[in-house]
């Protein structure tokens, strides 16, 4: 007996514990997932400092528009119409008697009525429908530099299951940069001239019998929408027929014809005549500086050419090492000495290549000249000098959160309806009922702009390279870029190329907006009421109290 009522106490003891040790303890709940956090600038944004970029961007169309019109062909006679036939022959009867003898006729029986639908179209027609766009169509883009960005996050937090009421826990958050993507545009203006030529066309065919009714049937006719970019200017140049020669990788990047603006090249030919005289000619892209050559040379080699660019950059990137980057660069001066021309003029080489003019009439001011340039093999060896640009995109997930009941932040004297910070700085939370909390996501992100030079030195090598050029007045007027066998092939002309000496310049940072905000899901976290808490935590008391009671008893008994 004593030995059992040992065995209670001991299992009162233990209740005891359980209870008071239970009343305390805070589990982990479901995991909250807020879903795919995909944010995105909404507008364009300035690569100088926080705000929406500078554009302008607009065209105006002249010419022929028109919708919907349409024309038909042939035609239908006839209608549909819906005839009432009577059917019962004691009304006839009595109409027949009604209209002659009038004389105990009766009184009028029912019709017995049905209505007949009559057809009576014939002929045929066909109708023919348009919508269609013919004309020009010039605009305009400026550009002062601009960025655009987008990063996908995700995000977890672990809801408490169950907390007690002024109990201080914690969401344990959780997140990670999963993607991103940032592209830029340096500053840059753009005005062109396009060829628009859209049409959209249809046909609809009836035909009719009498009597047998009508088929119909339909069809598209045409479907077409093209664009061509008849002249575009830049800063760099007048572009004529853009995108259509092929550039040094054979791709259709060149433009039929230019004429260069800003962006200008410095050419440094020589010309023998034929007593071996020397001379020597230094030209703009359009005015001759210095021309000593012979009046009749018979042949002209270039010797150098320097060439000025308004660098016009645009980057792409994504997410690098935890970083969203993104670089490119272009050329701003480049200087080449043609080494088969200085090796010819040397006396060193035959001449590989050689510059005639196919026409040459006029003089002074009214002078047109057209000159050709063939070059069998052509070795340009220099240095470049080129503008580059970096960017650094560094995005921190951050939360609103909305509490439908006032709650205790750790750290915060008085009760908060909401907070506002990062996510993985969420502080620690008391509530005091069940409260449904509101996340709302945005972006702080970091943007990194770095601007420098590059400095390195470069050879190309071209096969049966052609170019020609017109002048007028000694101004040259038009030209095409030059095309060898190498671009035509899509074999490029890159003889060697040193790693460049960057040397930055300019370097800001700056937080970047424009990015949208995102609501996810709601979640609750459970206050127990106390009566139901007290139930738990008795029932699981006494669970475990039952059982270690059965043990015991059983090994006091043995």
């Amino acid at each position: 007996m004593n030995q059992l009522h040992c065995v209670g106490l001991k299992c009162r003891i233990f209740l005891t514990a359980v209870l008071c040790l239970g009343a305390g303890v805070t589990t982990a709940g479901p995991v909250y997932d807020a879903g795919p956090l995909n944010f995105a600038t909404q507008d364009p944004q300035s690569m100088w400092a926080t705000g929406d970029a500078f554009i302008l961007d607009d065209k105006e169309f002249f010419g022929k528009t028109w919708n919907n019109a349409s024309t038909t062909i042939g035609g239908i006679i006839g209608d549909v119409s819906t005839v009432t036939v009577n059917t019962n022959p004691l009304w006839w009867a009595w109409k027949a008697c009604k209209e002659t003898v009038d004389f105990l006729c009766g009184s009028e029986p029912s019709k017995g009525q049905v209505s007949e639908v009559v057809d009576t179209r014939t002929g045929a027609e066909v109708k023919l429908t348009s919508t269609g766009k013919f004309g020009f169509e010039l605009g305009y883009t400026v550009d002062g530099g601009s960025v655009e960005a987008g990063a996908e996050f995700s995000a977890t937090a672990v809801i408490p299951d169950p907390v007690g009421p002024g109990e201080l826990f914690s969401l344990n958050p959780n997140s990670s940069l999963d993607d991103g993507t940032i592209s830029s545009q340096s500053p840059t203006a753009k005005a062109f001239l396009n060829a628009v030529a859209e049409l959209e066309a249809s046909v609809t065919a009836q035909g009719c019998l009498i009597l047998a009714g009508c088929t119909s049937g339909s069809g598209d006719l045409v479907d077409f929408a093209e664009t061509l970019t008849l002249a575009e200017i830049n800063p760099n140049a007048l572009e004529i027929l853009p995108n259509t020669l092929p550039d040094a990788n054979g791709d259709p990047t060149l433009p039929l014809a230019s004429v260069d603006l800003f962006g200008q090249k410095l050419t440094l030919q020589g010309a023998l005549d034929a007593s071996l005289t020397p001379g020597f000619k230094l030209t703009t892209s359009q005015f001759t500086i210095i021309d000593t050559t012979p009046p009749t040379p018979d042949l002209t080699v270039d010797l150098a050419q320097l060439t000025l660019n308004v660098p016009e950059i645009t980057t792409s990137g994504g997410l690098d090492g935890g970083v969203i980057k993104s670089n490119g660069r272009d050329d701003f001066i480049g200087l080449k000495a043609d080494l088969d021309g200085v090796a010819a003029m040397a006396g060193a080489i035959p001449p590989l290549g050689v510059g005639v003019d196919l026409i040459d009439v006029g003089s002074g001011a009214t002078n047109f000249k057209v000159t050709t340039q063939l070059d069998l093999l052509d070795i340009d060896v220099g240095p470049d000098l080129g503008v580059t640009q970096h960017f650094e995109l560094t995005p921190t997930l951050m939360v609103d959160l909305q509490f439908d009941n006032a709650v205790t932040i750790e750290g915060m004297a008085d009760k908060q309806t909401s907070w506002s910070g990062a996510w993985a700085n969420l502080p620690n939370l008391a509530i005091f009922t069940n409260t449904t909390i509101t996340p709302t996501f945005w972006l702080d992100a970091i943007l990194t702009n770095n601007i420098g030079l590059d400095l390195g030195l470069s050879g190309t090598i071209d096969l049966f390279k052609f170019s020609f050029n017109a002048s007028l007045g000694g101004v040259n007027l038009i030209g095409t870029s030059p095309v060898s066998l190498n671009s035509l092939l899509g074999l490029g002309n890159t003889l060697f190329e040193t790693d460049k000496l960057d040397f930055p310049i300019w370097d800001t940072q700056f937080a970047l907006g424009g990015f949208n905000k995102i609501t996810a899901a709601s979640f609750m976290v459970v206050v127990p009421e106390p009566g139901s808490l007290s139930l738990i935590l008795i029932g699981l008391g006494a669970l475990l109290l039952r059982r270690r009671c059965r043990r015991t008893m059983v090994s006091e008994t043995w």
